[in-house]
């Protein structure tokens, strides 16, 4: 993906401002666009990542005009501050993302302005993979704290047993209980584990309840839920092991 960079020299009455930073904005979908920096055309072939340099203002007013007719202008305001502090040198990263709907810029980074020769090494696809990948980074965090987890999907490869005794050390090394379930969710509905493997899953955790609770979120993940009940034995309480046989039939018989 190819990139462009214009200079936005803003001078103010007392002459220019000390403070210069860069500007990437970017499309996660890769649509089209023109981008506007306070009124200020940046680009003028149309890019799904533009760059504009040298801005002084520590507040700017960005609108997107999309190359794709259909698709309204979007208009927001951003602020190019550390901490609410100004800064100098810096590049800040936003990329705009649809949700239900409806559109917002995201603040993906900000990082110090490589030198010429740096920014020459680095080629343009490798910095934009990084900025996805923060980008993703940012959203499973999110997701993770407001538990929403990604559908079950076709579990056939399972990992390694080093790699689930990483897992568990780390959960095992959560304090908190409540927090302890949102993370042993997260890794069962991102990675493949069979019956025998979530037996040790459930060992982690403290509270018949808890125990009961990952299991039975668990079973549309596993890679073998035929030997669920396998799991139930090693539960080591009757009236959990009833319930979480019951949960297990009620599923096998819809």
């Amino acid at each position: 993906m190819l990139k462009q960079y214009f200079a936005v020299l803003l001078t103010f009455s007392f002459g220019i401002a000390a403070a210069q930073n860069n500007l990437i904005v970017l499309t996660e979908k890769g649509s089209l666009f023109t981008l506007y920096v306070n009124d200020i055309k940046i680009n003028d072939s149309i890019q799904s990542e533009v760059t504009a340099v040298k801005l002084f203002d520590d507040t700017c007013t960005v609108k997107i005009q999309f190359a794709d007719k259909n698709i309204s202008t979007f208009g927001a305001k951003i602020f190019l501050t550390v901490s609410g502090k100004t800064v100098s040198k810096r590049e800040f990263t936003y990329s705009l993302s649809e949700e239900k709907g409806k559109r917002k810029l995201n603040f993906i980074s900000v990082n110090y302005i490589q030198s010429d020769t740096t920014a020459k090494q680095q080629a343009p696809e490798l910095k934009i993979k990084k900025i996805f990948t923060d980008l993703e980074k940012q959203r499973q965090e999110q997701n993770k704290l407001n538990e929403i987890y990604p559908p079950p999907f076709t579990c056939k490869n399972v990992i390694s047993d080093s790699l689930l005794q990483a897992q568990l050390k780390l959960l095992r090394d959560e304090h908190f209980e409540i927090s302890r379930m949102k993370d042993g969710k997260w890794f069962v509905s991102n990675y493949c584990i069979n019956a025998k493997q979530l037996t040790l899953l459930l060992d982690v955790f403290d509270r018949r309840d808890s125990k009961v609770k990952i299991a039975e979120f668990a079973f549309d993940y596993i890679e073998d839920p035929h030997n669920f009940l396998e799991t139930v034995k090693n539960v080591g309480y009757d009236t959990e092991k009833k319930e979480l046989a019951d949960f297990y039939h009620k599923r096998i018989e819809k």
